[in-house]
């Protein structure tokens, strides 16, 4: 961590990098997919006395396998500290996939785990052999709730650290590894691409802080080769990897690994296949989730073949929620106008580095520490605190993946950002207009947690730190403390939107 001094109010001066696409005669488009298994290993379970999901070294007991006296565990991330994992559930997976069109080579890797912060986003595409000739490594997190620490906030208690640096390097090598294998699968492919809508209902989406906005539909990348086998595919939607809850012990990847298992291998139900699936690698990518996207528990999700109303939380919520995602892609499939096929994709990135102002000092503090691993600069005249991060615009064929590096509001996405009663800015809506209707592809993919963690990113006109608490609430929103502040949002939202209203006007 550093936190560096400088007399001006600006570090570095917001740089733009474009990949250009150069005028050479159409190559051959090639896609490869790949994974690698990233689920904490050797560490010590406990029992959970009193259930309630926190180790209390003073009532409940450790298994100390390697007879040092220490509790070696591994701390789960997400939700409340002292969560320590008793087992392993389901693997927690890095994913990759390559594309190439003979002029630019692009890399994107996921991670089934909480967020990944910028200086660890660094050190991936650091050591990314320079044979792989990627020319753009997206880093991902799925968010997942039910995978370690990687952040710093989730140890045993407050203000300790639940990373383990042993993992981290792992993991590290490990998506790394998982690009390699992607690269090395490359191979001819066809791209098709649909935005599949009207599942939310049964999903059990909702927005769970007003005003309530979904940025519904769920958007799918496809590779096949020629013989119409699937290679692998990308699906792209706004839900909090979170539905097995905040007492669940053991490590799983929740609805992002069903999706991923019964899109590719088919709905499994006791130990038996009822759906089959369409083969190939599947990548999770997580969309639009500030608000929060959940369901919560109680809420119920629609079970797509034993048609039952799952209220509980827990791994059958996400089994659940996983394969109705599955389910929708898996219904489309089947349509024969379901997905527009590519007739010649090509490859380009836009990416733009940008300084994010920062009101929440604990968060430096946190840095200052060491419980994270972020750089923020203190500029002196005027006093300000900022930290740098990056927005990106990817352009595969007729399709685009917005890049976004936290948990993005819906209504910044779609539209409908409000001044609440009790708001602590009384002021028009500053992150405007949309992103949504400034994109230029023919289905539009946004990731959340790409390429860094900055928390929630609220519009400014609903932002609330102080009582009275906005739409006459009797308690404090969630949202705000894990928010670098009030301008966060305005910065994203100016760096990102001329990077789509470019590519919008320029038709492809």
């Amino acid at each position: 961590m550093r936190i560096l001094i400088t007399l001006s109010a600006v570090l570095l001066a917001s740089a733009w990098a474009t990949l250009p696409a150069i005028a050479v005669t159409q190559a051959e488009f090639r896609a490869g997919l790949g994974s690698r298994v990233i689920t904490p290993q050797g560490f010590e379970s406990w029992t959970d006395t009193d259930g309630d999901a926190q180790y209390n070294p003073d009532i409940d007991t450790f298994d100390d396998a390697n007879g040092n006296g220490v509790f070696d565990a591994a701390w789960m991330a997400g939700f409340q500290n002292g969560r320590a994992a008793t087992g392993v559930h389901d693997d927690l997976m890095a994913v990759a996939a390559v594309f190439d069109d003979g002029n630019t080579r692009i890399g994107i890797v996921t991670a089934d785990v909480v967020g990944l912060m910028a200086n660890f986003v660094a050190s991936v595409r650091t050591a990314v052999p320079p044979e792989l000739d990627l020319d753009y490594v997206l880093v991902h997190a799925t968010h997942n709730h039910e995978g370690p620490d990687t952040q710093g906030l989730w140890g045993a208690a407050d203000f300790e650290s639940g990373v383990s640096e042993t993992y981290m390097a792992r993991l590290k090598a490990e998506m790394v590894g998982a690009l390699e294998d992607a690269s090395a699968a490359l191979e001819p492919a066809r791209l098709s691409m649909a935005t599949i809508d009207g599942y939310d209902k049964a999903l059990g989406t909702m927005d769970t802080r007003k005003p309530l906005i979904l940025d519904p539909g769920i958007r799918v990348l496809m590779l096949k080769r020629a013989d119409d086998s699937v290679i692998g595919t990308l699906v792209n939607y706004g839900m909090h990897v979170e539905l097995a809850w905040d007492k669940n012990l053991a490590f799983t990847a929740d609805l992002a690994g069903y999706l991923r298992r019964g899109l590719s291998a088919g709905l499994e139900y006791d130990s038996e296949i009822v759906r089959p699936g369409i083969g190939g690698t599947t990548m999770w990518l997580t969309g639009n989730v500030g608000g929060l996207m959940t369901v919560l528990p109680g809420e119920a999700v629609i079970d797509p073949w034993t048609r039952a109303e799952v209220t509980a939380s827990g791994h059958d919520k996400a089994r659940a929620f996983g394969y109705g995602v599955a389910s929708a892609v898996l219904d489309t499939v089947l349509k024969p106008d379901g997905f527009y096929e590519d007739p010649a994709p090509t490859l380009q990135v836009t990416s733009r580095q940008f300084e994010v102002p920062t009101a929440n000092y604990p968060l430096a503090v946190a840095s200052l520490i060491g419980l994270l691993d972020r750089d923020f600069d203190l500029g002196l005249f005027p006093p300000r605190l900022t930290t740098q991060s990056e927005v990106a615009l990817l352009q595969i064929g007729d399709a685009r993946i917005a890049t976004i590096p936290g948990e993005l509001y819906p209504e910044i996405a779609v539209g409908g950002i409000e001044n609440p009663p009790g708001a602590d800015y009384t002021m028009a809506p500053a992150e405007v207009p949309p992103f949504r209707p400034a994109m230029g592809g023919r289905v539009n993919l946004m990731v959340n947690l790409a390429n860094d963690a900055i928390g929630y990113i609220i519009p400014k006109s609903e932002w609330d730190n102080e009582a009275p608490w906005i739409y006459g609430y009797e308690e404090e929103t969630y949202g705000e403390i894990v928010s670098v502040g009030p301008d966060g949002a305005a910065a994203v939202h100016g760096a990102l939107l001329p990077l789509l209203e470019r590519d919008g006007n320029n038709p492809h």
